[in-house]
């Protein structure tokens, strides 16, 4: 007996297609099908039959009875500051993995959103964005009560990141690990007035990369922004880099290292004093490349040589523990979106099982979530 055929709405595939970023032809390839049954499918003389309804629900991250619809959504996306993949050039469109992690992170926000205003969370306040970024920073660093000696003293660069995101939690601000694929944005921002999320790649950086986007992509929420990059090179892009750089190497810590190593000068080739420069303050080489420049003390051409450095190394792992799935769920979703979630929930503005499908934990994940949330 042949399949049954599934009356999808093709005008709304059109529309999820778009918005995925795949392309016709690729979703053919994808379900083995030629374009002529694809088209078949657009033109309402065919339609596909469950197993391959499944297979475009899989691809486009759709539920299936999203394509059962009467007509297309109406659609007026959150937009997003994206920063760019490393060393990318000029203008690009996002891809179907950044545009599904970027709905997924509006999604949590406005759940985060409600839950907020339902629980009368008070709203977080930014600090003011200077027109300096060195001032910002220094502004910032008051805000987020951090003292460099924090990252000169920590065990690793992933515990530098670890501090600053819980910094920024502390703070109101909900931070997300997402994955995207290397090949992919290191990251991306989105304000709102209650609830700013920030996202970095998980899939993408080392540690001390991460901990460059999260400071990145705070720049452009304190100035409150919404608008997609169009150029890795554009002006707002470079004011954030230089507001990472001077937040991890402050100005006046900065020069007395160098003043203490007697380096007046860095070559373009002296990748062994960036490397120096990068264990101290555990940032990344191109972080500490930036900032010397910045300050005088370089020029591009040191960027350019520690772009892909191969001594910029970062042994793997997760340190022994166990990967839970409640220790996944506050690695992906922080501490900010849970502990909304939960509040909610015990407070009984949300529903049990709302709160488990908002979090993907079953009954008994949910309680050992909770109670870890309650130890950090």
């Amino acid at each position: 007996m042949p399949a049954a055929k599934q009356s999808i709405n093709p005008d709304v595939l059109a529309w999820a297609l778009k918005q995925a970023g795949v392309s016709k032809d690729e979703l053919a390839r994808d379900l083995g099908v030629s374009s002529d049954v694809l088209e078949r499918w657009f033109s309402r003389d065919d339609a596909p039959g469950m197993t391959q309804l499944r297979k475009i629900s899989r691809k486009l991250r759709r539920p299936t009875s999203f394509f059962f619809l009467p007509k297309v959504p109406r659609h007026s996306p959150t937009e997003a500051a994206f920063r760019h993949p490393l060393g990318s050039k000029g203008k690009r469109s996002l891809n179907s993995d950044e545009v599904a992690e970027l709905r997924s992170a509006q999604r949590r926000q406005k759940i985060a959103a409600w839950a907020a205003e339902n629980l009368e969370e008070l709203a977080p306040e930014l600090p003011k964005r200077e027109k300096s970024a060195e001032a910002t920073a220094l502004r910032v660093q008051q805000w987020l009560l951090w003292n460099v000696e924090f990252q000169v003293k920590a065990t690793s660069k992933n515990r530098v990141t670890k501090l600053i995101r819980r910094s920024l939690e502390d703070q109101g601000v909900m931070v997300l690990q997402v994955s995207m694929g290397r090949d992919s944005c290191r990251g991306f921002s989105i304000y709102h007035q209650r609830v700013p999320v920030i996202a970095y790649n998980g899939s993408s950086q080392t540690a001390a990369a991460r901990t460059f986007t999260l400071l990145h992509e705070l720049g452009h929420l304190l100035a409150h922004e919404q608008a997609v990059c169009a150029s890795p090179q554009d002006a707002e892009e470079r004011w954030c880099d230089r507001f990472a750089a001077a937040f991890l190497l402050p100005k006046s810590h900065l020069r007395d290292y160098l003043a203490f190593k007697k380096y007046d000068y860095v070559e373009h080739d002296d990748v062994d004093i960036v490397r120096l420069i990068s264990q101290r303050y555990k940032a990344s080489f191109q972080c500490v490349a930036l900032r010397l420049i910045d300050l005088g003390v370089a020029d591009w051409s040191l960027y350019e040589s520690v772009r892909n450095s191969p001594l910029e190394i970062e042994k793997g792992g997760f340190g022994g523990e166990a990967q839970t799935t409640e220790i996944i769920r506050m690695r992906e979703y922080g501490l900010t979106f849970p502990r909304l979630v939960l509040a909610a929930r015990d407070r009984g503005k949300l529903a049990e099982i709302d709160a488990r499908k908002y979090l993907n934990v079953d009954g008994e994940q949910m309680t050992s979530l909770q109670h870890r949330l309650t130890e950090v």
